[in-house]
């Protein structure tokens, strides 16, 4: 009998480590062309047993605020696959000074907590990072400045992304002028990755640095209520 508790807490602690040195994936995958802006995120863990894949095919701004649609859909092996989740959200105004909030709150409530989240991006590699542009103003001219503006920008994405994450490989990416007509078109295509025993040890270490635990509760409740939701099926 002793000898199964054994095999069984053997099983478990490697169950446990190999959890630890999964990775957890993320694939971020934006695109707009003309007035059309689809957003795809797709997360994996746990080797593939775990599957979020997020989809907002619309992206619009308004009087009202800025709305968007989502499509979520989770599935677990061996648990089978949710039914996706779809609706409209809405960010306006009163959104924003809620998210105002949420953040003064948490600064308040937890010690030094920009560093804590500076570190923590740090530990997220880069695996995967393409950009491309064609842009067209209709000028000539007019399209060989805007070509070199969209080069400086993504001089400085590629700089910035170097400075917050660990970049693991060659950035590619290009531009190209339309000198036919009028064009704006945008794919911007990353993969991270970090490992699920990182994310466990760095969210322990703000345990500590907790000052106010009814402030950061409600730093929470702020939060979520930021993407307000117009309609939802």
């Amino acid at each position: 009998m002793v000898f199964w508790y054994w095999a069984a807490a053997a099983c478990l602690l490697s169950a446990v480590v190999a959890a630890c040195s999964s990775f957890v994936r993320f694939r971020i995958r934006y695109s707009r062309s003309g007035k059309l802006d689809q957003l795809i995120v797709i997360v994996h863990a746990l080797f593939g047993l775990f599957r979020i894949h997020v989809e907002v095919p619309t992206i619009q701004i308004s009087k009202t605020g800025l709305s968007y649609h989502v499509k979520e859909q989770t599935e677990a092996t061996g648990a089978g696959q949710t039914a996706p989740k779809t609706g409209k959200r809405l960010i306006n105004l009163r959104g924003l000074q809620r998210l105002r909030l949420a953040v003064r709150e948490m600064l308040v409530s937890v010690r030094e907590l920009k560093g804590w989240m500076f570190d923590g991006l740090r530990k997220i590699e880069c695996t995967r990072y393409r950009m491309d542009i064609r842009i067209g103003t209709g000028d000539a001219a007019s399209t060989a400045v805007a070509t070199g503006l969209c080069w400086t920008f993504m001089g400085i994405a590629t700089g910035a992304l170097d400075r917050f994450f660990r970049l693991k490989t060659r950035p590619h990416g290009q531009v190209k002028p339309v000198y036919a007509g009028v064009e704006l078109s945008v794919v911007w295509e990353a993969d991270f990755r970090i490992r699920a025993g990182a994310v466990l040890a760095h969210a322990l270490r703000l345990l500590p640095r907790l000052h106010y635990g009814s402030a950061l509760r409600k730093a929470y409740r702020d939060w979520r209520s930021v993407p307000t939701q117009a309609t939802r099926t």
